[in-house]
């Protein structure tokens, strides 16, 4: 392509950049605006979702079938839905054969092929003769470039995280409300007050409630400051890509799995902690990354870092983040995926299996009589004596029964 055409090839891009909110994509690594073609695409426009511009006729489109084919292909895949594409040619010369989407052929003062008039009146005059090319490229960079970054800080505002900030809000109030009690009272105490999973209340008093509201806790100030800053991070990330609905269901089934897969094997152990759903989370970011062709393991080995090595602590709870793993990759193929049920079914049946295996095994010995009385001794204080009362009688109840 010559130096004096490639203006041209800006002018045209500029217009849908700047004016229709198209972007540039690069899909190939050696292929960018200073070559014979650009790609820009607008999954949500209501027109075409893909617009290639190039210097091609007539007689090279035969060479370019296979490649738009592959193209289209690829980003139907990406977007998960039919790809409207229009192929604009800045030439003179006329398609007479008919393809099987909208062909047009520009030039200044010439137009021929699908009328999109209508929808994008400003390419018709978008090419013009310029004195200086190297200037006007400049310009036309620089606008594009300034078009860009606005519309991604207005993304970024329309879609900002506020499931993730006010999940992270709970979970510092309660580590709050948690410190403050314990001044007084034993913290594992607290934490079973608060909510902990822990199975003689849990499975012992039918409390299943605790099962995902054990997720909110933390066990101590290292362990919620770490669960935070990766739920700020990949939090941030699952809510922005999958929407606030979409992110809640994922955090509580991977927070209730997580918490099933360790309470199965752990005996009567106090379980709190976000990370099952962290590691689901890692586990979406991972493959949706994957699956885009953009993973960055730089902006990743911090977190991953940090999520890993939490496993060779003494107290950590792998299990539930092998839990959240699995539950992550489920979630996954029934959001990103092209069949849904099976996903959807596998699902349903581990959690049932889960459950199942659970109030089965009735893993609430040994009985820590202390720390339930404790807890009793908090209700008390608290105001809450004729539920205390209620409560002390069911514990009594329950050790009788199983001999504690």
């Amino acid at each position: 392509m010559a130096r004096q055409d490639q203006y041209k090839l800006y002018q045209v891009s500029s217009i849908f950049i700047s004016r229709y909110g198209f972007s540039q994509i690069v899909l190939d690594r050696y292929k960018d605006l200073t070559s014979d073609e650009a790609w820009l695409i607008h999954p949500e426009d209501e027109h075409f979702h893909l617009v290639r511009i190039s210097f091609y006729g007539p007689e090279d489109q035969e060479e370019a079938e296979d490649r738009i084919k592959d193209y289209v292909a690829i980003l139907r895949e990406k977007t998960g839905k039919q790809i409207s594409f229009l192929d604009i040619h800045i030439t003179r010369e006329s398609f007479k054969e008919k393809l099987p989407y909208a062909v047009l052929s520009l030039e200044e003062g010439y137009a021929d092929g699908e009328d999109v008039h209508a929808y994008y009146p400003e390419i018709y005059e978008a090419i013009h003769k310029v004195e200086n090319e190297d200037k006007e490229i400049f310009a036309l960079a620089q606008q594009m470039r300034k078009a860009l970054i606005e519309r991604h800080r207005k993304l970024l505002k329309q879609k900002r995280p506020v499931y993730t900030y006010w999940i992270m809000a709970i979970c510092i109030i309660l580590y709050l409300v948690t410190y403050a009690l314990s001044l007084t009272y034993d913290f594992n105490s607290v934490l079973v007050f608060l909510g902990a999973n822990y199975s003689t209340f849990t499975l012992g008093l039918y409390q299943f409630y605790r099962l995902i509201l054990c997720g909110f806790l933390h066990g101590g100030l290292l362990h919620l400051a770490t669960n935070m800053y990766s739920l700020y991070f990949i939090g941030s990330y699952v809510e922005r890509k999958y929407g606030a609905k979409r992110y809640m269901i994922m955090l509580l089934v991977s927070i209730l799995t997580g918490s099933l897969s360790q309470s199965i094997m752990s005996g009567n152990a106090l379980l709190c902690g976000i990370s099952g759903a962290l590691y689901a989370f890692m586990v979406v970011f991972i493959l949706d990354s994957l699956k885009a062709n953009r993973m960055n393991f730089y902006n990743l080995i911090p977190l991953l870092l940090v999520n890993l090595s939490i496993n060779f602590m003494s107290s950590t709870a792998w299990l539930a983040h092998l839990g959240g793993m699995i539950s992550g990759y489920l979630l996954y193929l029934i959001y990103d995926g092209n069949d849904r049920r099976g996903p959807i079914l596998l699902a349903i049946v581990m959690i049932a299996l889960l459950f199942l295996k659970y109030v089965t095994n009735y893993n609430i010995r040994p009985f820590y009589a202390g720390t339930d009385m404790e807890v009793v001794r908090i209700l008390k204080d608290l105001g809450f004596k004729g539920y205390a009362a209620k409560l002390t009688q069911k514990l009594l109840e329950l050790y009788n029964r199983y001999g504690g």
